[in-house]
């Protein structure tokens, strides 16, 4: 399953980890945070259909100075639960944080999107399988986006909605 992400362009592989966030996210509804949360996924699927939010301007989501940001809504979440869930937004968030950068042909990266690498999907798969225990989903919607490099990133993002609507309702 790792194998055939890797075979997948940038833009698939963001549109693989934003449609996951999309489906666990309302379950940090509760949680302190939440709107910054959702806030930041959003950015990132503006990111990915236009490509003009700036890479730096959706780090400030992952972490500021201010502590509004992701990273410090999860470490003050006290539900060992809930922690899978931030942590898959906040992976979902840094690997598209990374893209942005590399899409910027950006040399210097902040420390925390440094680190970003194959580490970071894996722990995004495990955090997911272990909130919502679906491999099929998984594996099923990477030989989904597998098929679609040729169309353009508006039409991708739409029929992956579809699938997974029609196809994993919740």
């Amino acid at each position: 399953m790792l194998k055939e992400f890797e075979q997948l362009d940038s833009d698939n592989k963001v549109l693989f980890l934003l449609s996951l966030t999309d489906l666990i996210i309302n379950n940090l509804s509760e949680s302190e945070g939440f709107e910054v949360a959702k806030s930041s996924i959003k950015k990132c699927w503006d990111w990915l259909e236009k490509k003009e939010i700036n890479a730096f301007d959706l780090y400030m989501y992952l972490e500021n100075m201010d502590e509004i940001d992701v990273l410090s809504y999860m470490s003050l979440e006290q539900d060992s639960e809930k922690i899978k869930y931030w942590s898959c937004v906040g992976n979902a968030l840094a690997y598209t944080i990374r893209e942005a950068y590399e899409y910027e042909k950006e040399k210097y990266l902040p420390q925390t999107i440094e680190s970003v690498d194959f580490d970071t999907i894996e722990d995004f798969i495990k955090n997911y399988n272990e909130i919502d225990n679906k491999p099929a989903l998984i594996n099923k919607l990477i030989t989904h986006l597998s098929t679609m490099s040729d169309l353009n990133i508006l039409d991708r993002i739409t029929a992956t909605k579809l699938f997974l609507e029609v196809n994993f309702k919740s």
